[in-house]
């Protein structure tokens, strides 16, 4: 006669086991969610960095191209060698970019140009400031100009701020709190313009 072997002891070890596998199962679903909440964040935050970069890119080739459509005043060897702008006020020595222009556009066509190119320029340039400190309150900008006689006019546009990201890891975290959250760094772009 075969004898059978008593299951009962074998069911009563097993019971254990099953809770531990849970709490294994809980805590590796737990892990994964994590990463997957860090990668989301990453995800949105380079998105928006490159949103702000591409909207910098955009806003200097607008300003680039209004400097090229001027030619009467910046292609003319006239603009100031340096002036720079911060917020939306325009800091310019000569005065010829930060004198008061109302509007250099009419309804309809008028018989003389509205404004001469160097209103035209300090109306464009004031704009553009104004734009971008809407959209980028931390930013500045320098503007450098080549104004040599002989030499094609050429200007260099640097544009300067600042943006959030989330650093990946410590080791790609920078500043005080490297502890992988939302770190800030300054940035720049330089656009070279000859109009």
């Amino acid at each position: 006669m075969i004898q059978q072997p008593h299951s009962r002891p074998l069911a009563l070890s097993l019971r254990g086991f099953t809770l531990l596998e849970v709490l294994v199962a809980i805590l590796v679903v737990a892990l994964g969610l994590l990463g997957l909440a860090k990668m989301e964040a990453l995800a949105i935050s380079n998105t928006q960095i490159s949103s702000s970069r591409s909207l910098i890119a955009l806003q200097a080739s607008s300003l680039g191209a209004a400097m090229q459509g001027n030619k009467g005043y910046w292609a003319a060897g006239v603009a100031p060698t340096s002036f720079s702008t911060a917020g939306s006020t325009v800091t310019d020595g000569t005065g010829v970019l930060t004198q008061t222009v109302a509007t250099c556009y009419s309804a309809s066509a008028p018989a003389a140009p509205v404004c001469t190119p160097a209103q035209l320029a300090a109306y464009d340039l004031q704009t553009w400031a104004t734009n971008m400190a809407a959209q980028f309150p931390s930013y500045a900008a320098n503007f450098t100009c080549n104004n040599v006689a002989g030499a094609p006019v050429s200007c260099i546009i640097t544009i300067t701020w600042s943006e959030k990201y989330v650093a990946l890891n410590r080791t790609t975290a920078t500043g005080s709190a490297a502890s992988g959250g939302a770190q800030t760094a300054t940035q720049s772009y330089t656009l070279y313009v000859a109009p």
